[in-house]
């Protein structure tokens, strides 16, 4: 009897503190559950930094829809020579009251919503990076300025600069502070402006296939040639080359935000759109007297300053400078077919630098793997030629392994290609997609409305992006320029470079599309 207890409480003993053997099955309360808030997550996948820029370029494209159709008129920002104030002087502009606080709002919820860091500081510093943006866009107006194409974006960069410099001096710290560091937010800001930019297809239909050839067939190619030089030959380091070179050959810091949020590096992109956004002005003004030397159509000119300017308002700069509204047009199309580019060269670059993590990831853990079967063995070769008192040592437990082997780490289990993809794809290149899906889909087919619907997007689009330069300006310190300085002129080589490259092909190829074809 007593013999028997014994066996039971043998058989109980594993289960009861906790353990199992292989002849068990389990049980109910092993079963993995799903804890709250890992469903929480899953609920809230929206409510990512990534995804909100999509959000709000979508709500900001319903209300511009709701106010075109009830006739409120768009902001405008009148030329002046001598009182600044008088760029205010048309009724559309009592709508900067609504921008002003309805930008700041949505962000504002945005931040709440994600608990960015120091998010109830952001009021304060977006009333700062707002009226340095109000100031650059007057500046930027000017009649004088304006004909010499300093755009409101490099007035931006340039203030941002100066206030970041001012607000360091005296201190042992150049970070800035919070209520000013939590609303610069480069890359937030541009996502949110390229959202915004609709793609007309009534518009581009006509012009379509020409364009196409001339934004489409040298961009990848030169894209990737540039990068690789800069990198293997100017010793860049290889993401910053990507930026420099996909954002000079497609459309300046649109492109430089997708591909460094492609590669999860997004903190790369801020020099990279300084020097363009300052490099950018020789060309906007010297391209329309080249081409009218050159003899150069209206169509053939747009063709080739939408191909090779780098933003879409240097692109309009440039063409208005020329003076022709066929090459306004056309330059405009041929850029907003260069600005779709965007989201298969997104996911393209994506897809091409998850494998290379991994690839990377695997090498690292092969060599750290070899390392170790290294060290296993000299461990060994050292234990057997140990000599004891009797001639050399020998384990007493021969069957014991007294030295763990290496393991390969489960980078595949962890890492899967797919899984880095959808991390590194930028989301707001869907919110770009889906807006103008929405823009050809949903506005009337008035050509007046519809021209009207995107000049006030590109409008908003432009405030967001004039948000983003000054951000970009308060990251520029003069102490961090000054010892990057050989980085600096390498990036300034590369922008020069690959500029010549892309101006001396795109006329070619726009000389080619819009004579012959």
């Amino acid at each position: 009897m007593q013999s028997s207890k014994a066996e039971m409480s043998s058989k109980q003993s594993p289960s009861y503190q906790g353990g199992s053997t292989q002849s068990e099955k389990p049980t109910p309360t092993s079963t993995p559950t799903l804890s709250p808030r890992r469903v929480l997550s899953w609920l809230m996948w929206w409510n990512s930094e990534e995804w909100w820029p999509c959000w709000i370029g979508l709500i900001f494209f319903g209300c511009v829809v709701s106010a075109v159709k009830h006739d409120i008129p768009e902001p405008k920002f009148l030329p002046w020579s001598t009182n600044p104030f008088l760029t205010f002087a048309t009724v559309g502009n009592y709508g900067l009251l609504v921008l002003f606080f309805a930008v700041g709002l949505i962000v504002w919820l945005a931040m709440a919503a994600t608990n960015a860091k120091n998010w109830r500081l952001y009021p304060i510093g977006y009333l700062v990076v707002f009226f340095v943006s109000l100031i650059s866009k007057m500046l930027a107006s000017n009649v004088t300025l304006h004909k010499a194409s300093i755009g409101d974006s490099i007035w931006a960069i340039i203030i941002g600069c100066i206030l970041r410099n001012l607000l360091s001096i005296n201190k042992v710290s150049i970070a800035l502070p919070h209520w000013l560091k939590v609303a610069q937010q480069t890359e937030f800001y541009i996502a949110t402006s390229l959202v915004l930019l609709c793609i007309d297809i009534s518009v581009l239909r006509p012009l379509a296939p020409r364009a196409l050839f001339v934004s489409w067939i040298d961009t990848p190619l030169l894209f990737m040639v540039l990068a690789f030089i800069g990198w293997r030959f100017l010793r860049i380091d290889l993401q910053t080359a990507i930026i420099m070179s996909g954002a000079t050959f497609i459309c300046g810091s649109s492109a430089a935000i997708a591909l460094g949020a492609s590669m999860g590096s997004p903190q790369k992109t801020e020099l990279p759109i300084a020097i363009i956004s300052i490099f950018t002005i020789p060309s906007i003004i010297a391209l329309p007297y080249v081409a009218k030397d050159l003899g150069f159509s209206a169509t053939v000119s747009g063709a080739w300053f939408g191909g090779c300017v780098d933003s879409t308002g240097a692109v309009l700069a440039s063409a208005s400078i020329y003076g022709d509204k066929e090459a306004v047009d056309t330059s405009a199309v041929v850029k907003m077919m260069q600005n779709v580019l965007i989201g298969p060269l997104s996911v393209l670059m994506a897809w091409a630098w998850s494998h290379h993590e991994l690839r990377m990831a695997y090498r690292a853990n092969e060599e750290e793997m070899m390392h170790a079967i290294t060290d296993t063995a000299s461990n060994e070769s050292t234990i057997d030629n140990t000599d004891g008192p009797h001639g050399p040592h020998e384990p007493e437990n021969e069957g014991c392994a007294t030295i763990p082997q290496p393991r390969m780490a489960p980078i595949a289990r962890r890492d899967k290609a797919w899984v880095l993809l959808w991390k590194r794809f930028p989301k707001f290149v869907l919110g770009f997609i889906l807006t103008a899906i929405l823009f050809n889909t949903t506005v009337d087919g008035d050509p007046q409305l519809r021209s009207n619907v995107n000049t006030f997007c590109f409008y908003v689009s432009e405030w967001f992006s004039t948000l983003s330069f000054v951000s970009i300006g308060l990251g520029l310190h003069l102490d961090d320029v000054r010892q990057n300085i050989r980085n600096l002129g390498k990036l300034c080589t590369l922008y020069i470079m690959a500029q010549m490259v892309d101006i001396v092909v795109t006329g070619v190829l726009a000389w080619t599309a819009f004579t012959y074809l």
